[in-house]
């Protein structure tokens, strides 16, 4: 509902590796993605930063800061050239008080936002790696995952390093765990992207590696 009606709004541009603050950067606004892919993730207060999800087209951001502004730690960085459409919040509260669904759909966002973000925090503290790496696979084959014969092709735009904070470990660890999903034939490796064959072993990975309590040494610090 929200994207349809941002098509009559000025597009704005961020290349790839840009970082936008939420707390300083958002400014009033919601953005909905028009095209490309960004990672938010949270700066905790010791310094250690972890991904927390990867947003792509139709979706929004910046909806917490509108009504609290108070938001620190929180940022989105793009793993792509990024097509934002923005909304001012004068703007936003204009098609609700028209469209009342506008106002249902924002808050099913925002209970979905929390979701995802208490369900990442919760992997962190009780998941080892190999869970937590399974767990993001399965995630982004939901959210960017296109069939391909029997199999799932995710085409990520992620970096080693973005894909390792986004599962809170070493980027050597993670390749090694990848790797050997790769040698089990859960997954191919390709240049790019990534093909689920074996969605179920990867379930089974993300449900076995629970209570293990690993916090991947990978974590950002600043």
């Amino acid at each position: 509902m929200v994207s349809d009606f941002s098509t009559q709004l000025e597009p704005q541009r961020f290349p790839q590796g840009h970082r936008i603050d939420a707390q300083s950067d958002f400014d009033g606004h919601v953005y909905v993605i028009v095209s490309g892919k960004a990672e938010l993730t949270f700066r905790c207060p010791d310094g250690r930063e972890i991904g927390l999800t990867v947003l792509g087209p139709s979706q929004m951001f910046g909806v917490k800061t509108l009504f609290d502004p108070d938001s620190r730690g929180f940022s989105l960085t793009t793993l792509t050239d990024v097509v934002v459409a923005p909304i001012a919040r004068d703007q936003l509260l204009a098609w609700m008080s028209k469209r009342p669904e506008i106002g249902e759909q924002l808050l099913r966002l925002f209970a979905r936002w929390a979701k995802e973000a208490a369900n990442s925090l919760v992997d962190f503290a009780l998941a080892d790696a190999r869970s937590r790496t399974a767990s993001r696979l399965l995630m982004l084959s939901q959210r960017f995952g296109w069939r391909d014969g029997d199999a799932v092709r995710v085409v990520h735009d992620m970096a080693l390093t973005d894909f390792a904070m986004l599962v809170g470990a070493a980027p050597h660890v993670v390749d090694a765990t990848l790797r050997d999903f790769a040698e089990s034939g859960s997954i191919r490796l390709e240049c790019g992207s990534v093909v689920i064959t074996d969605a179920q072993a990867l379930e089974s990975a993300r449900l076995g590696g629970c209570g293990c309590g690993d916090r991947g040494p990978g974590e950002r610090t600043h």
